[in-house]
Order: structure tokens, then sequence, then C-alpha cells
């Protein structure tokens, strides 16, 4: 495997997660009746925020193992960076979304800042060294 191969397979679970998240967010507005947005249904703010929320850190953190893999960082970098990233949301998602987890959305926004920030030092020193 490459790390190429390896980015695409973090990539890859990740969209699966994306796909579930949405299909949580038609299930609970079906559940409760709500067209569009959250009709003021908690459960229903939950599923979208939950998926919102993914929306807004996965690009950068599935670019990013993307990018390094370009710049030649090691397979086992890109394996640990994809793993933490997708516990990191998972977690979040049984946090935030499910309630099934009390410390999950904060283990899983801890995990996910940090895989952000150790993809950006990585990323900064293969492009200075």
């Amino acid at each position: 495997m490459t790390s190429f191969e390896a980015a695409g397979l973090w990539i890859g679970l990740n969209a699966l997660l994306l796909i579930y998240m949405s299909y949580r967010v038609g299930k609970e507005r079906n559940k409760h009746g709500v067209n569009l947005g959250d009709g003021g249904n908690p459960e229903v703010l939950k599923a979208i925020r939950t998926h919102a929320n993914y929306t807004e850190y996965a690009p950068a953190a599935l670019l990013g193992l993307f990018a390094l893999a370009s710049v030649g960082a090691h397979i086992l970098t890109i394996h640990l960076l994809g793993a933490v990233f997708f516990f990191a949301r998972v977690a979040h998602l049984l946090g935030l979304g499910m309630g099934v987890w009390g410390q999950g959305r904060m283990i899983g926004t801890l995990m996910t800042m940090l895989t952000l920030l150790a993809t950006a030092a990585l990323l900064f020193f293969y492009a200075i060294f």
C-alpha cells in the first residue's frame, strides 16, 4: 500500500461516515415531520449540527492527508492521522449526535483539533525541509 492508497482508504471511510450522517438528518426530519431546517426539534437540530460540524472540519483534514501523501509522508503517518480523525468524528457523533457517549463530543473535538494541528505541522515541516 502506498501513502496515496492509505489516504484514499481514510477518505473513503470518511465519505461513508458522511453518508451515514446525512441519512441520520433525513431520518430525524422524517420522524418528526420536518421538511426544512430543524422545525424547533432538538433531535433534528442535533443531527443537523453533527452533520454540519463534520462537513466543517473534514475537508481540511482529508485534504491534509492527500497533501501529506503528495509530499511523501510515510504511510504510517497517513494511517495514524486518518485513524485518529475518523475515530474523533465517530466519537463526536456518538457524543453530540446520538447522545450515547457523554464524553464523546469533547474527546472528538479535541482529537479533531489535534489531528488538524499535527497535519498542519507536518505540512509546514515538509514545505520547509
